[in-house]
């Protein structure tokens, strides 16, 4: 694969990456690691190719290319190819180009990076790779997140130096982001028919109780930690009740919490306590029982961006764009936090403009995309193809 074809194979692989339906937890998330698998084995490189997982609802394709020269950098590639569902999108697997656009669900969040990455990972082991490059690429990232954390558990899997994730940055590095972890708070009352109220217990009266009164603390006790760095918080779920002309027994509020890494989902746990034995005050709060579940919770990640490697990869990336790219923290949740829950340090570089991401005008540039992997190949080159370090 000669290099000067490098940036039109990134939007051709683009395109037939888009063109599979692979929304988080079909069976098309299976077709898509396969189509990945077949672009890497039609360009005949050398490399290790496995499917992990193939059953379950969150397969992962993990790749290996080098020679493993002791002493020389051993880097990894990631990217996730599920996709929120096309909802309001006309067309979404076409993946055709109008102008320098490419339209389509998933052409920005994120299968052009991951064409990117798959391009770049087949160009530098045709070219011979001195250190060790991984590839992975997982199946549901826009939902549980589990398939890297499952592959990165397994007893031989990868611990590379440092893990380039091509999320759409628009062509900036990001390097932090906050963990985040989801809360059920669950309220139990007691049964009764609705014309004999008084001989229930509503537990959907006491989570609008509830409610109404963390919507004004949790912002106060959020900020009381400022040292910890931002942090916010969203009632995103509420359920209950069992009928119309029943007394409720059950109703649950799940909070979504976006915290430093400092913290942990049990702080929040804390401060839910101490919001339900504040509103257990108030005189119209009902006698009922509560009990709280961590739902969900996923690691915040901060890379020290003062490291040598990363300061090279930074450096290389800036070679190839003509500038040193902008360094910052994003805002949403990726895979660097699975990766620094192993030790790997990571940040986040990529084709696309985030806000376009799971919206009904989802698209991407496509000289972004040639940007992107000519300057992802140079990180590459420097590092583990033609070290310099």
């Amino acid at each position: 694969m000669p290099q000067d074809t490098l940036e039109q194979r990134a939007v051709l692989w683009t395109q037939a990456l888009v063109r599979v339906p692979s929304v988080s937890g079909s069976p098309a998330c299976l077709q898509v690691l396969e189509t990945a698998r077949d672009l890497i084995e039609s360009t005949g490189v050398e490399a290790d190719i496995r499917i992990l997982f193939p059953e379950a609802p969150n397969p992962v394709l993990l790749a290996r290319t080098g020679r493993g020269k002791a002493g020389v950098t051993e880097l990894m590639l990631s990217g996730h190819v599920d996709v929120v569902p096309p909802a309001g999108m006309e067309d979404p697997w076409s993946a055709r180009i109008e102008g320098d656009r490419m339209h389509g669900r998933g052409t920005t969040d994120m299968k052009s990076g991951a064409a990117c990455a798959l391009t770049t990972f087949c160009e530098a082991a045709r070219q011979g790779v001195d250190g060790v490059l991984w590839l992975i690429l997982s199946t549901d990232e826009e939902t549980a997140a589990q398939g890297v954390v499952r592959a990165l558990s397994c007893p031989d899997a990868p611990r590379p130096q440092l893990c380039v994730i091509c999320e759409p940055t628009g062509l900036c590095v990001r390097s932090a982001h906050r963990g985040d972890c989801w809360i059920r708070v669950d309220f139990t009352g007691k049964s009764a028919h609705s014309s004999r109220p008084h001989l229930g217990i509503n537990a959907i009266e006491a989570a609008a109780l509830f409610i109404v009164h963390a919507k004004k603390r949790l912002p106060e006790l959020l900020a009381g930690n400022a040292a910890a760095g931002p942090a916010s918080s969203s009632i995103d779920l509420v359920s209950g009740g069992a009928a119309e002309n029943v007394v409720p027994a059950s109703a649950s509020v799940t909070i979504d919490f976006r915290y430093q890494g400092v913290e942990s989902a049990q702080v929040q746990c804390d401060r839910i306590e101490k919001i339900l034995s504040e509103v257990r005050t108030d005189p119209d709060f009902p006698p009922v029982s509560t009990s709280l579940t961590v739902t969900g919770d996923w690691t915040a990640l901060s890379t020290d961006m003062t490291q040598p490697l990363a300061q090279a990869a930074v450096a290389a990336l800036g070679e190839s764009l003509g500038h040193i790219p902008e360094t910052t923290e994003m805002t949403g949740w990726g895979e660097g936090g699975s990766m620094q829950k192993f030790g790997i340090p990571a940040f986040y570089f990529g084709p696309g403009d985030g806000p376009l991401a799971h919206t009904p005008k989802e698209s991407v540039s496509v000289s972004e995309i040639k940007t992107a992997v000519k300057a992802l190949f140079h990180l590459v080159d420097r590092l583990v193809v033609h070290p310099k370090l």
